[in-house]
């Protein structure tokens, strides 16, 4: 049987992918809205009023480059490996996934306060649990001084530290992106706290094991599914891969078509977001004064 680590890799590999087979090459140094959207990203605005609570896990196998993908799958192969034979991989597996949806929470909420709506994708936060995870481990086994626990302190660190400084340097371009560092922050204190409750020395029986990743890789279908059912039923689901400004497009362009339902669909999807920048009162004010 494959390490967990090598199948987590390999997972993360095919979807990505699978995006670049939706979204072209391009996508191979700059992934567009609506294939990270399609490919089930954590949209903050509607995950959390749309109960696109899925998205939650499923962001956590979706990335937005190439290089973004490399520096991410570098870290899980090299930190889920010591976990995973550290703590066997019925332990390993449900921190990865359960750190991952809580960075991914975490970022929800960040981006609730936030004045502008959020996306964020990457397994960064998950791996950050496996970083959390295995600075506990460390000074379990070999105490204050163990050079396990520091290196990963220092790991952390300058996660922390590239990702204040990679989205000052976006914010300072007048870009909304950067590095998510209240996944990375969710993720690390989930993974350490689920590690700190970790009993030594309880060996986990095989059929146990399997029972839990089995539970665990139901758990990851289940999302996935539920992304492609909302994805490809855009009756039930119009807006799904649109993004706050492609919803607001779409509303400008059923307006000038003179399709008030249409137009009045994505003006209300916005405000059941509980978005309203000026570009949206704008919108309300127009579809009012032509469909009213």
């Amino acid at each position: 049987m494959l390490p967990l680590t090598t199948i987590l890799v390999g997972l993360n590999v095919a979807v990505f992918l699978g995006q670049i087979w939706r979204d072209g090459l391009h996508g191979i140094s700059n992934m567009s809205m609506p294939t990270l959207l399609a490919f089930g990203a954590n949209f903050a605005n509607a995950t959390r009023y749309e109960d696109r609570i899925e998205t939650l896990l499923t962001s956590c196998f979706v990335h937005g480059s190439l290089l973004h993908l490399a520096f991410n799958m570098v870290a899980l192969r090299q930190v889920g490996t010591f976990v995973e034979r550290a703590a066997g991989a019925a332990r390993m597996l449900p921190l990865f996934l359960l750190s991952g949806a809580l960075g991914s929470s975490a970022s929800m909420f960040t981006g609730l306060l936030s004045a502008t709506p959020k996306v964020s994708v990457g397994a960064s936060g998950a791996v950050c649990g496996l970083i959390g995870a295995a600075l506990v481990l460390g000074y379990r086994i070999e105490g204050k001084e163990s050079p396990i626990m520091r290196a990963m302190a220092k790991w952390l660190a300058s996660i922390f530290a590239l990702g204040f400084f990679v989205t000052f340097v976006f914010r300072a371009m007048g870009n909304n992106g950067g590095l998510d560092n209240s996944a990375h922050f969710g993720g690390a204190v989930s993974g350490a706290i689920i590690a700190a409750l970790w009993r030594r020395g309880v060996t986990i029986p095989t059929s146990t094991k399997f029972g839990v990743i089995g539970l665990c890789a139901a758990i990851v279908v289940a999302c996935a599914l539920r992304v492609f059912i909302t994805d490809t039923h855009p009756a039930q689901y119009p807006f799904a891969t649109m993004y706050a400004d492609d919803r607001l497009r779409y509303a400008a362009d059923a307006l000038d078509d003179g399709e008030c339902e249409r137009a009045g669909a994505a003006i209300r999807s916005l405000e059941n977001m509980r978005i309203a920048p000026p570009e949206v009162l704008l919108a309300e004010q127009n579809y009012h004064s032509k469909c009213r």
